[in-house]
């Protein structure tokens, strides 16, 4: 028994390693756009992937002007089912305008 619950706790400890390394921060500048989903929001880099940004606290408005932001990657999935999801999101508009 002793070697059961041992093994379960090492295959806990290297998982959860993997999911602390598996997040990165990431700064992305492009135009927010909506998602196919009610309610999604998501930015498309020049990396040429696609974020979900549905989680900002305050939401950028669409088709305006650029937006560079910044946020933490994560292995969610989400109602939008599109995009790798951001958490703590942080943002401002650039200059550049939305086509």
């Amino acid at each position: 028994m002793k070697c059961k619950t041992t093994t379960t706790v090492a295959a806990l400890l290297i998982a959860s390693g993997v999911t602390a390394s598996a997040q990165q921060r990431v700064t992305v500048i492009g135009c927010p756009i909506a998602g196919v989903e009610p309610n999604c929001l998501l930015v498309r880099g020049a990396d040429n992937n696609t974020y979900n940004i549905s989680g900002a606290r305050q939401r950028p408005q669409l088709g305006q002007r650029a937006i560079r932001l910044s946020g933490t990657t994560t292995r969610k999935t989400s109602y939008c089912q599109q995009g790798v999801v951001l958490e703590n999101i942080v943002w401002s508009y650039t200059e550049q305008a939305c086509k």
